[in-house]
């Protein structure tokens, strides 16, 4: 990431061919702070992790019902969900060191006060949980929203698919490191204690992000309006994000696919407590060992994504990488011991960050600058859609079915609803870009999705 960081703005953060991310006048992040600022999101990318491992396992702990950890599940995700359109277009308005700031700031006092309230209000548990669980989701829309408007303004689109692949072995790294230490406080002290934990966590990114406040308050709003932020121009703001988004049809089947995609990794992760403990009967410490193995498959793919990513096109890419995705879910739902289970849960969200990679980049450069932010939170929105929807389902279908069958279902119906994205995917193919003058049509782009 030197390379980028080296740059400044004399006029070379234009790239021929319409490759333009930033805006004249501003200067890429020196390469010390962009390591500092990888860092400090591969903190807050930590603590994510603290939260999946410890609220579907607290859910279950207090619940004893895979149905009430698949609702769990469900709180966590719709009020992001929601939420994530005006996230989007506050990114494109705020400063991403306010938003930032924020949002930590938010999600640390969340995770102390929900641990206090566990031990003073013993009998509210499961409520603290989901309020938890939503506001936690609210903090993590805005955050996620601020990094995927921040590094196109810091990073130049040459370094883009590099600058992504470290971001996401970052991700990956947590989700190997997050588990592991998880697993290994929850065996020593009450599972609870890990939400202190996760505080302690959040405040830490917090300080790290006013120890960059120097460079981030540099950053260049290339969309904001002159207008202050209003009730009316944040609608107007959404309204613009799905109207670029309808312009976009490359865009439009990677939304498709990353729903369907999401689908099967929501519940793959909505019902993977219920199965590690209640079907395999294995103890607390093995849940942990599922994300760690899916964290280790996402660490190699951040060896590989990047060439890759040179000798194939973005469409047989995603294809290659769906592919996996559907091989892991085949093998989740066909399990017959844990070790099998545990394999496949592996391949099934480990090979998520080959695709994330791909889509990511692809977003960038198809979606126009001055809407970068707005459309991307419609975007994300669309396509994290599938998670509550995936924790509703497992809370309807659990009286009926396994967790096992559940999860096959998803898979089938996903590759069905592939087939009817193939015409729109197939843009992907044939891409050229905007010969724009000027930075606000310069980039088209990948989209970016934990899905």
């Amino acid at each position: 990431m030197s390379r980028e960081a080296r740059e400044s703005a004399t006029g070379g953060n234009r790239k021929p061919g319409g490759g333009d991310m930033g805006t004249p006048g501003q200067a890429y992040m020196p390469a010390p702070q962009v390591a500092r600022f990888v860092a400090g999101r591969g903190l807050a990318a930590l603590g994510d992790q603290f939260l999946l491992f410890a609220i579907p396992l607290l859910a279950y702990k207090l619940t004893g019902s895979a149905s009430q950890t698949g609702l769990i599940f469900l709180v966590e995700w719709l009020p992001r969900v929601i939420f994530l359109p005006v996230a989007g277009v506050f990114a494109d308005r705020i400063h991403s060191y306010i938003l930032y700031i924020g949002s930590d700031i938010v999600r640390s006092g969340l995770a102390l006060t929900a641990f206090t309230l566990m031990y003073v209000i013993p009998d509210g548990k499961f409520l603290t949980l989901c309020v938890l669980a939503a506001g936690m989701s609210l903090g993590g829309a805005q955050s996620y929203v601020a990094l995927e408007a921040t590094l196109p303004r810091f990073i130049p689109m040459d370094q883009m698919i590099r600058a992504q692949s470290i971001i996401q072995g970052t991700e990956q790294t947590s989700e190997v490191a997050g588990p592991v230490l998880a697993a290994l406080l929850a065996s020593a002290l009450p599972t609870t204690s890990l939400l202190a934990f996760i505080g302690v966590v959040y405040g830490l990114t917090t300080l790290n992000t006013l120890s960059l406040r120097r460079w981030l308050r540099t950053e260049s709003l290339a969309g904001a309006a002159a207008e202050p932020t209003t009730f009316r121009s944040v609608i107007t703001g959404i309204g613009e994000g799905v109207s670029t988004l309808r312009k976009l049809p490359a865009i439009l089947g990677l939304v498709g696919l990353t729903m369907t995609v999401n689908l099967m990794v929501g519940i793959g992760m909505a019902t993977s407590a219920a199965t590690t403990v209640g079907v395999f009967r294995q103890p607390d410490k093995y849940y942990g060992i599922l994300s760690t193995g899916a964290g280790i498959v996402g660490i190699l793919t951040f060896f590989v994504v990047p060439k890759l990513a040179k000798r194939m096109n973005p469409f047989a890419a995603l294809m290659t990488s769906y592919s996996l995705i559907c091989l892991g879910g085949i093998g989740v739902g066909l399990a017959n011991t844990f070790a099998e289970y545990a394999v496949s849960y592996a391949v099934l969200l480990g090979t998520v960050g080959f695709f994330n990679v791909i889509i990511r980049t692809e977003r960038v450069r198809r979606i126009p600058r001055e809407h970068f932010a707005k459309t991307i939170a419609i975007i994300i929105l669309l396509n994290q859609l599938s998670l509550p929807i995936a924790g509703f389902l497992v809370t309807l279908l659990t009286t009926s079915f396994s967790p096992q069958n559940i999860i096959l279902g998803s898979v089938i119906g996903s590759a069905c609803a592939v087939v009817l994205l193939v015409p729109l995917l197939a843009h992907l193919r044939n891409f050229h870009a905007h010969p724009g003058p000027a930075p606000s049509h310069g980039q088209d782009d990948p989209l970016r999705d934990r899905n």
